[in-house]
């Protein structure tokens, strides 16, 4: 068994709410608080389910809500938060007041990603990109690696060739793999051997 639904989905509107509908349910939130969104709806003469009344709400109707321009204060706030706890927007949202959880989420993804990785940041980990770079190429560096990382770059070189060129190209397969020469494919990037033009 599910949950119960919030609404019957026969009379219920959908799509772009209207400033008449907003003034509805901001008045009607104004007199009778939030307290229990299945009845809001209603109770406030609205045809719109309570989860719709209740993201109108708090995503746009809120008088506490900030629109616009985030400050640089919130952009900071956001990165040294983001890099704590990773995506968890909603947690990043309540530290700034009058900010959503969706406004906080676009920002990140519209422009402090691209902001990080400008200043050579990865927006992931927070590391400049020299630092993991060093760490791939120490990793690529050890001799139980370093063998297999050049076999890759070679077939890739191979494989990009063919691509670019979309000529019909025999793999070196002596120099990619052994197993790949005696036909153990154990990759699913390397399927078969042969490339026929069509």
């Amino acid at each position: 068994m599910g949950r119960i639904p919030c609404c019957e989905k026969d009379n219920v509107k959908r799509g772009q709410w209207t400033p008449e509908e907003d003034n509805k349910l901001s008045s009607y939130i104004a007199q009778h608080g939030t307290r229990n969104w299945r009845l809001i709806p209603k109770n406030a003469g609205l045809q719109r389910c309570g989860k719709s009344c209740r993201l109108r709400w708090t995503n746009y109707l809120r008088p506490d809500l900030k629109h616009g321009q985030f400050s640089e204060a919130e952009e900071q706030t956001i990165v040294k938060l983001h890099s704590v706890v990773g995506n968890r927007w909603s947690l990043i949202a309540a530290q700034l007041t009058g900010r959503t959880d969706n406004d906080v989420k676009n920002h990140w993804n519209t422009k402090l990603k691209k902001k990080l990785s400008g200043m050579g940041i990865d927006p992931v980990t927070h590391k400049p990109f020299s630092h993991l770079m060093a760490e791939i190429a120490t990793t690529l560096a050890t001799p139980q690696v370093s063998h297999l990382a050049e076999a890759a770059l070679g077939c890739f070189k191979d494989e990009m060739l063919h691509l670019l060129t979309k000529k019909r190209i025999d793999f070196q397969l002596q120099q990619c793999s052994p197993n790949v020469a005696q036909g153990n494919t154990s990759s699913p990037y390397i399927a078969s051997t042969k490339h026929d033009e069509k």
